[in-house]
Order: structure tokens, then sequence, then C-alpha cells
């Protein structure tokens, strides 16, 4: 009995870790292609495919719980494993090839090299009268003894931070918080899990009902339900012990992404910034409506994950797209030779690779928008509502930054998500 239960535990462990880390970062390699190559790092592959792999969810979730009257969740499982598989084995077979054939993990994610570090400050021709407009790398490359001490400080500061970081997770599985949603998005999760339903039986009072459309379309207790189906864990379990495990590092990758956006040219201050988030978010329980009690004490409900994670995305992704590229034409411009042809050659080379670096960077943004659109319906309807609303805002700014009028068909194309779910809110509310 003993042995089986240490074998169903073993079991549980490998199937969450496959299917909340694995698979998402597998899904991530499969589509990085989209990301520029400088945003091909491992967090934001991960993020990628994160949103990638929810979103699938929603799309299988949502035609199984409206169509199918009986078994409804069975069904939501095995087809949403087949389209996991189908997302995840692309990914597998580049990972693959880059470690056996390659042997270079280079191949997935951008690295960036100090020799490049080094070049770009030789090409700069920084000198020590323009320190202070300079980046830190440029700085340091020019100057290795303040490099060491500047390297020494990050280190202590990122520890600081991985040990608040450490210490909140440890805390949100000790000291797990119970409140009154518990009785209703928690059982959605175990009746979907036991029961085979989705929302067809009222949480309160265990009696069938029919489609609750105010919280149905909101599948991602849904999806809780399918990682504890899968893994063998209970429902509850995995909302409040496994999920802030999985949600809390990735709200603080998003903000080191914020961080890397906001200081460019001084990137040791971004462990500082996480510091400060970090202390924020920890003391943020000022009152039990404020994002930081959510994401704390609240982190397995879907309003929790909008405001402490879709909202920050669509400010990172919109601060990336914001960035004004350097031209650096001046640089990448060869020598000047006797023929004017071939001189004329390598800047019209140059100039196709800025517009081609320019479409990228904002193809990306739009289409990460795309998923964490629907990450925000899959969460909670107003969602949907509130995501919109901040990306019309932020592209009005981007808009005035940028002043070119296609901001304005890949902010409507990002959203189609958003009208699309509320047009079928609509249609099942009046039916």
């Amino acid at each position: 009995m003993e042995e089986k239960h240490l074998s169903q535990s073993i079991f549980g462990v490998v199937s969450l870790i496959f299917w909340l880390l694995i698979a998402p970062l597998m899904v991530g390699i499969t589509f990085n292609f989209i990301l520029p190559k400088e945003k091909r790092r491992l967090g934001i592959t991960f993020l990628l495919g994160f949103l990638i792999y929810v979103a699938g969810f929603e799309i299988i979730a949502i035609p199984c719980m409206t169509k199918i009257m009986y078994n409804a969740f069975s069904y939501c499982v095995k087809y949403y494993v087949i389209l996991a598989w189908v997302l995840m084995i692309p990914g597998i077979i580049k990972t693959a090839l880059a470690v056996f054939k390659d042997k270079n993990l280079n191949k997935l994610f951008y690295v960036r090299k100090a020799d490049e570090r080094i070049n770009d400050t030789k090409n700069n021709g920084m000198n020590v009268a323009s320190r202070s407009s300079v980046s830190s790398d440029e700085f340091e490359a020019a100057d290795p003894e303040v490099a060491k001490k500047h390297k020494l400080e990050t280190y202590i500061y990122w520890g600081i931070f991985f040990a608040l970081l450490a210490f909140q997770m440890v805390m949100a599985v000790l000291m797990a918080s119970f409140d009154g949603d518990d009785a209703y998005y928690v059982v959605e999760s175990l009746l979907a899990q036991q029961a085979d339903v989705m929302n067809t039986i009222l949480p309160y009072t265990g009696i069938s009902t029919s489609l609750d459309i105010r919280h149905a379309l909101a599948v991602i207790t849904m999806w809780i339900a399918f990682i504890a189906k899968v893994s063998g864990v209970h429902a509850t379990i995995v909302s409040h012990t496994v999920i802030p495990l999985i949600v809390i590092p990735l709200v603080y990758l998003v903000y080191v992404e914020i961080g890397k956006s906001l200081f460019r040219k001084k990137q040791e201050f971004v462990p500082v910034f996480m510091i400060i988030v970090s202390f924020l978010l920890m003391f943020g329980n000022v009152s039990i409506h404020t994002p930081a009690t959510f994401f704390l004490m609240r982190t397995w409900q879907g309003k929790a994950i909008v405001c402490n994670l879709v909202f920050p995305l669509i400010f990172w992704i919109f601060l990336e797209m914001m960035e004004k590229k350097e031209d650096k034409t001046d640089e990448k411009k060869e020598e000047k030779t006797d023929s004017a042809g071939v001189e004329h050659t390598t800047e019209k080379v140059v100039a196709k690779a800025g517009i081609r670096q320019k479409i990228s960077t904002f193809s990306f943004g739009w289409i990460m928008l795309i998923f964490v659109n629907m990450l925000a319906g899959m969460c909670t309807a107003m969602g949907v509502i509130f995501a919109t609303g901040l990306i019309g805002l932020l592209t009005l700014i981007l808009l005035f930054i940028k002043k070119d009028w296609k901001v304005l068909i890949g902010a409507f194309i990002c959203v189609i998500p958003n009208f699309v779910y509320l047009a079928l809110y609509l249609s099942i509310w009046s039916s």
C-alpha cells in the first residue's frame, strides 16, 4: 500500500513538472521564431509558450462546454492533450537537434556573449570623458575593475531578490489562505475532476443546473481541473499549493522584463527594481481588494492572474514596442572602397535589415497581445473589458510616439479575440 502511494506521489510530481513547466517551454520553443533574435531568451520563450499553451485550452474548453452535454470534461481533456502534443512535438524535435546534433543551446535561445559587448564598445569609440552617457555594459568593458565591483553588487542584489521570492513561495504553500470564493471557484475545478462536468453543477448546493454563463467562459477553473486530472492530484491541492508556485515566479519574470525595458543601459538597476517590486507586493495587504493581496493570498483565482500577470504583460509589450531603435547604419556600414556601387549596396542591405528588425519587433508585440487577451478572457470576463481599454489607451500613446497609422491595424487585430469572446458571451446569455 505504501509503495502504491509512493508511486502515485512520484507520478503526480513528474506530471505536474511536465504539464506546468516542460510543456509550455516546448510550445515556446516551437513558436519562438516569431520573436526578434535578442528576445529569444529562455524566460521570454517560456512566457510565449505559456500564453499559447493556455490559449489552446480556451479554444478546446469552450466548445466542449457549450456543445457536449455528457462527459464534457473527459472530451475536453482528451482533445487538449492531443492539441498540446501537436504544439510540443516541433519544440521537442528542435531541442533534441540542438542538444544531440548541434550540441549548442544557442540554436534555441539567444545568449549575448561578452565579446559582443566589447565589440559594441569599440565600435562606439567610447572614451573616459563620455562615461556618463554610455551604457553600463560599455563602461564595464572599458574598466574591468569597476566591472568586477558592479558584478559583485549585482549578484548580491539578485541574491536578495531570489531570497524574497523563495520566502513568498514557501509562505504561499505553508500559510495557504482560504476565502469565501473557494466555495465556488475551487469546487468548480473539483466537480470537473470528479463529476466530469463543466459548469453544469451548482457548487454551493451540488444540484444540476444550466450553464452558468457568468463564470462559464472563464475557463481557468477548468484548466486547473485539467492539471489535476492528468497529474492525479486533488484539485484543491493544485489550486492552493501548485498554482502559486507557478504564477508567482511567472509574475516576477514579467517584472524582470519590464525592468530590463526601463533600464536598458543600466541593467544593474534591474535587481534593485525587483527588490522594490517584491516589497510592494509583500506589504501591499492594506485592503482585501488590492492586487498585492490577490497576488499572494488568492493566487489561483482568475482575477488575481489578470491584475498581476495580464496587465503587467500588456505594459511590458508596449514598452518594447515604444522603444526607439538606434540607427546603427554608421556602425555596420563598411569602409569606403573605390567602387561606389559596392558602398551603395551595403547601405541598402543595412537599411533593409533595419526595416526587418522594426517589423519583427512590432509583429512579436501584437502577436503576443493576441494571446495575452485570450488569457484575460480565460481568467475572467471583466479581464476582456479592462484589457481592451488598457490596450486602447496605450495604443494612443504608441501612435503618438511612432506616428504610424499601422499601429491601429495591429491594435485592432490583437483585440479580435476579445470581440469574439464578448459576442459569444452575449449569444449564450441571450439564449
